[in-house]
Protein backbone atom coordinates (compact mmCIF):
# COMPACT_ATOMS: atom_id res chain seq x y z
CA UNK A 1 0.00 0.00 0.00
CA UNK A 2 2.83 2.65 1.10
CA UNK A 3 4.74 1.52 -1.96
CA UNK A 4 1.47 2.49 -4.39
CA UNK A 5 1.14 6.16 -2.41
CA UNK A 6 5.25 6.64 -2.77
CA UNK A 7 5.27 5.64 -6.66
CA UNK A 8 1.78 7.61 -7.04
CA UNK A 9 3.32 10.51 -5.31
CA UNK A 10 6.84 10.88 -7.13
CA UNK A 11 5.33 10.18 -10.24
CA UNK A 12 2.68 13.18 -9.81
CA UNK A 13 5.70 15.27 -8.63
CA UNK A 14 7.54 14.44 -11.56
CA UNK A 15 4.92 15.35 -14.04
CA UNK A 16 4.05 18.86 -12.18
CA UNK A 17 7.94 19.29 -12.46
CA UNK A 18 7.72 18.74 -16.19
CA UNK A 19 4.51 20.39 -16.60
CA UNK A 20 5.67 24.15 -15.25
CA UNK A 21 8.78 23.49 -17.73
CA UNK A 22 6.77 23.33 -20.18
CA UNK A 23 4.85 26.20 -19.82
CA UNK A 24 7.81 28.22 -18.87
CA UNK A 25 9.22 27.56 -22.25
CA UNK A 26 6.17 28.14 -24.14
CA UNK A 27 6.26 31.02 -22.21
CA UNK A 28 9.58 32.23 -23.57
CA UNK A 29 8.68 31.09 -27.46
CA UNK A 30 5.08 33.27 -27.20
CA UNK A 31 7.83 36.04 -26.01
CA UNK A 32 10.38 35.58 -28.38
CA UNK A 33 8.16 35.27 -31.04
CA UNK A 34 6.29 38.75 -30.55
CA UNK A 35 9.32 40.65 -30.16
CA UNK A 36 10.64 39.23 -33.44
CA UNK A 37 7.52 40.24 -35.45
CA UNK A 38 7.22 43.68 -33.02
CA UNK A 39 10.96 44.64 -34.38
CA UNK A 40 10.24 43.57 -37.90
CA UNK A 41 7.24 45.86 -38.05
CA UNK A 42 9.03 48.57 -36.47
CA UNK A 43 11.86 48.01 -38.86
CA UNK A 44 10.04 47.75 -41.81
CA UNK A 45 8.51 51.51 -41.12
CA UNK A 46 11.65 52.70 -39.51
CA UNK A 47 15.39 52.15 -40.59
CA UNK A 48 17.55 51.35 -38.36
CA UNK A 49 18.51 48.63 -35.26
CA UNK A 50 15.42 46.94 -33.55
CA UNK A 51 15.67 49.16 -30.54
CA UNK A 52 15.65 52.56 -32.29
CA UNK A 53 12.79 51.85 -34.92
CA UNK A 54 10.44 50.40 -32.20
CA UNK A 55 11.54 54.11 -30.15
CA UNK A 56 10.85 55.85 -33.32
CA UNK A 57 6.96 53.73 -33.56
CA UNK A 58 6.44 54.66 -29.78
CA UNK A 59 7.05 58.86 -31.04
CA UNK A 60 5.18 58.33 -34.37
CA UNK A 61 1.98 60.33 -33.76
CA UNK A 62 0.60 59.25 -36.98
CA UNK A 63 0.89 55.05 -36.65
CA UNK A 64 -1.63 52.99 -35.51
CA UNK A 65 -2.09 52.66 -31.61
CA UNK A 66 -2.18 48.79 -31.66
CA UNK A 67 1.43 48.77 -32.99
CA UNK A 68 2.90 51.33 -30.86
CA UNK A 69 1.62 49.74 -27.75
CA UNK A 70 2.99 46.73 -29.21
CA UNK A 71 6.06 48.69 -29.41
CA UNK A 72 5.80 50.19 -25.76
CA UNK A 73 5.75 46.42 -24.55
CA UNK A 74 8.57 45.26 -26.78
CA UNK A 75 10.98 47.59 -25.25
CA UNK A 76 10.06 46.62 -21.82
CA UNK A 77 10.91 43.38 -22.62
CA UNK A 78 13.90 44.11 -24.69
CA UNK A 79 15.38 46.24 -21.33
CA UNK A 80 17.30 48.47 -22.85
CA UNK A 81 18.60 51.42 -21.57
CA UNK A 82 17.98 53.48 -24.15
CA UNK A 83 14.35 53.30 -23.63
CA UNK A 84 14.03 54.38 -20.22
CA UNK A 85 13.71 58.43 -20.85
CA UNK A 86 11.69 57.90 -23.81
CA UNK A 87 9.00 55.90 -22.10
CA UNK A 88 8.99 58.12 -19.07
CA UNK A 89 8.42 60.83 -21.11
CA UNK A 90 5.93 59.28 -23.04
CA UNK A 91 4.52 58.40 -19.56
CA UNK A 92 4.74 62.24 -18.56
CA UNK A 93 3.49 63.72 -21.19
CA UNK A 94 0.94 64.04 -23.39
CA UNK A 95 2.63 63.31 -26.92
CA UNK A 96 1.79 59.38 -26.48
CA UNK A 97 -1.55 60.39 -25.13
CA UNK A 98 -3.37 57.45 -27.20
CA UNK A 99 -0.53 54.71 -25.88
CA UNK A 100 -2.58 52.40 -23.29
CA UNK A 101 -0.89 54.01 -19.52
CA UNK A 102 -0.96 50.12 -18.28
CA UNK A 103 1.24 48.97 -20.96
CA UNK A 104 4.08 51.76 -19.98
CA UNK A 105 4.01 50.85 -16.70
CA UNK A 106 4.48 47.66 -17.13
CA UNK A 107 7.29 48.41 -19.47
CA UNK A 108 8.80 51.66 -17.44
CA UNK A 109 8.53 48.22 -14.41
CA UNK A 110 10.68 46.06 -16.56
CA UNK A 111 13.16 48.79 -17.58
CA UNK A 112 13.74 50.22 -13.92
CA UNK A 113 13.92 46.49 -12.35
CA UNK A 114 11.11 46.91 -10.58
CA UNK A 115 9.31 43.77 -12.03
CA UNK A 116 10.64 40.78 -10.11
CA UNK A 117 7.97 37.92 -11.59
CA UNK A 118 9.11 38.02 -14.86
CA UNK A 119 10.72 35.43 -16.69
CA UNK A 120 14.46 35.56 -17.46
CA UNK A 121 15.02 36.83 -20.92
CA UNK A 122 17.38 33.82 -21.73
CA UNK A 123 14.21 31.83 -23.02
CA UNK A 124 13.84 33.95 -25.71
CA UNK A 125 16.99 36.19 -26.59
CA UNK A 126 18.30 33.80 -28.50
CA UNK A 127 14.96 33.43 -31.34
CA UNK A 128 16.25 37.86 -32.16
CA UNK A 129 18.46 38.11 -34.82
CA UNK A 130 21.57 39.50 -33.81
CA UNK A 131 22.43 43.16 -34.09
CA UNK A 132 26.36 43.88 -33.44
Amino acid sequence: MWRKIRKFTATACLTLVLLLLALLASDGLIIGSSLRRFSRTAQSQFPGRRVEALIALVNCQSCDIRERNNAVWALGQLDDPRALPVLESCYAGDHCANVARGTLRIALRHLRHEDRNRSESFLWRWMLPNES
